[in-house]
């Protein structure tokens, strides 16, 4: 089994196609590395899918240690040094027991090192990729050792003495890094009366971190102003600016945005890698049904499929795992960003730059001319964009965009309010989905609870929705939630996935756009042929195990 060509496994696994290890094969002439190697240098797949192929050679499980990162506890049962020679990491522990991840599962001298380390007590191999191991044992054995919580407090305490010159931009390298650390999206710096407090917002969900004395805030502000390149003596009007910070050899851009307030100026930093993974459209977290309707739209040879949602809502990162999905060797495609986050094999890919006139409407107009198959707009924000959007859809091209709208029916409405005709909205457009990001259930303390299914009620489950799925509502059904670990800090979630809708665009509900009909009516007609809501999709979900109603109903409001 462990012979198998890696190509030949992650052409099985549906990651590659055979022109994709043609391709490879080509440059493996020019460039003497292996063929896996290579595939992850075009960019074909990622060290994760690959990691993910390899688990599968071994009937192992693969770990995501990005989101399962090691705890302080698994660490200290093997020193770094072993660790770093074998090329392994553990990443939880109990009394009995330690999981380990490892990228090389077929390393019988590794294992045979690890099973008399931790001789009488069982040892569950995991594996994953080799980079971030590696990394991760630099990261976490250090911080082991420097405990990041205890060099803010020290910092702060020097900063107080007057060595600030010294000491603030250390504390604002180690609230950049810990936010890193701990997979924060944004950064609030956050100015009160008595103290200045630093916020992540942490899939989805603001989380307070530190509280540090009133009389450095300004001494921080001023740190984040210099490296963003804004002006620190002006308090009195809002800026916005942008700096790169290193952490561990990864490159993150920083985006700040400063607005004054009563007691101060108050600092959001949003937080950017730029070592963004691949995306698999099929690893997102879309029920089966869903996506195969999803990829049925992607694979279109015409129209437009808008992605929307409010922002932070992982509409980017579906639209990359659809440009993945959509065979880049035999169709052309061209994006226009703002701005590009990753870049991809053999896609053109360009970015807005409106000093110099380039607009997402002026994109589309010259890609008209570059004989695409596809053409990705990065977002649909005003009638030029949208009229340029319809026209190419009309014209024999596949569209994909995004648009900020609180559900898919919304987009229709929004797009005739942009100036779009009716008509064009029902020919142009193929399908629009609306997406949320829900936190999972953490893995490490997930625990099963019971419940009256009629309880469902109280976090918006309509009764008619529950019989679709529970057959006695007067009974008790099987829950699951993290009772919360260090893993997932004491919040009993760990990671987020999708809740999507899809509103395909079919001959009835083209009809009804067309006679002007209201949302609430087109969403009638396209639940009755099949359409699923958000929040229909949640409540899989939840009666899966995988997040929970009390999260389900935080997000979709309802």
């Amino acid at each position: 089994m462990y012979s198998k060509p890696i190509g030949q496994l992650l052409r099985e696994l549906g990651y590659i196609s055979e022109k994709h290890i043609e391709i490879a094969l080509e440059i493996q002439k020019i460039k003497k590395s292996l063929l896996g190697e290579i595939l992850i240098e075009l960019g074909f797949v990622s060290s994760k899918e690959t990691a993910q192929a390899i688990a599968t050679q071994a009937e192992k499980p693969y770990i995501d240690l990005i989101q399962y990162p090691p705890s302080q506890e698994a660490l200290s049962t093997l020193p770094k040094e072993i660790a770093k020679q074998l090329g392994v990491i553990p990443f939880d522990v109990t009394k009995n027991s330690v999981k380990i991840a490892v990228s090389n599962p077929f390393d019988v001298n590794a294992i045979d090192i690890l099973k008399r380390r931790y001789y009488g007590i069982d040892i569950e191999i995991y594996v994953s990729d080799k980079e971030t191991i590696l990394k991760y044992i630099e990261i976490y054995y250090f911080l082991l050792e420097n405990p990041i919580d205890e060099e803010i407090d020290k910092s702060v305490a020097n900063s107080l003495k007057g060595n600030t010159s010294l000491e603030i931009p250390r504390l604002l390298e180690l609230i950049l890094d810990n936010a890193i650390l701990n997979r924060a999206t944004d950064i609030h710096i956050s100015p009160e009366n008595i103290a200045s407090h630093v916020f992540y917002r942490i899939d989805g969900i603001m989380t307070h971190y530190h509280a540090l004395p009133k009389k450095i805030h300004g001494s921080i502000v001023s740190r984040v102003k210099i490296l963003a390149d804004l002006d620190i003596a002006e308090q009195r009007v809002p800026q916005d600016g942008a700096f790169s910070h290193e952490f561990f050899g990864e490159q993150y851009d920083f985006r700040v945005s400063t607005v004054p307030t009563a007691y101060g100026e108050n600092v959001v930093i949003r937080v950017l890698s730029k070592n963004i993974s691949l995306y698999n459209l099929r690893s997102l977290g879309f029920e089966k049904d869903i996506y195969e309707k999803i990829e049925e739209q992607f694979l279109k040879p015409q129209g437009i499929v808008l992605v929307t949602g409010p922002t932070g809502s992982g509409k980017t990162t579906t639209l990359y795992a659809a440009l993945r999905r959509i065979n880049a060797l035999e169709k052309n495609i061209l994006t226009v960003e703002d701005p590009i986050e990753y870049r991809f094999p053999f896609i053109k890919q360009t970015q807005v730059n409106e000093k110099a006139g380039y607009t997402f409407a002026r994109a589309i107009r010259a890609f008209l001319r570059q004989d695409p198959d596809v053409i990705l707009v990065g977002e649909i924000r005003d009638e030029e964009t949208a009229e340029m959007a319809i026209r190419a859809s009309i014209t024999g091209h596949l569209v994909l965009s995004t648009l900020h709208t609180n559900d898919a029916v919304s987009a229709i409405p929004r797009l005739i309010d942009m100036g779009i005709k009716d008509y064009m909205v029902a020919s142009g457009v193929a399908a629009i989905t609306a997406q949320r990001l829900i936190r999972k259930n953490c893995d490490f303390c997930i625990e099963s609870y019971n419940i009256r299914a009629k309880e469902l009620t109280k976090y918006g489950f309509s009764e008619d929705l529950l019989k679709k799925y529970i057959q006695d509502l007067d009974g008790d059904i099987n829950l699951k939630r993290g009772k919360g670990c260090s893993h997932c800090n004491n919040t009993g979630y760990l990671g987020r996935t999708l809740i999507v809708e899809v509103l395909e665009i079919d001959a009835e509900v083209a009809d009804l756009i067309v006679q002007g009909a209201t949302p609430l009516a087109i969403q009638k007609k396209a639940v009755e042929n099949g359409m699923r809501l958000m929040k229909e999709d949640g409540l899989i979900k939840v009666l899966k195990g995988i997040t929970t109603p009390e999260e389900v109903k935080r997000v979709t409001g309802s």
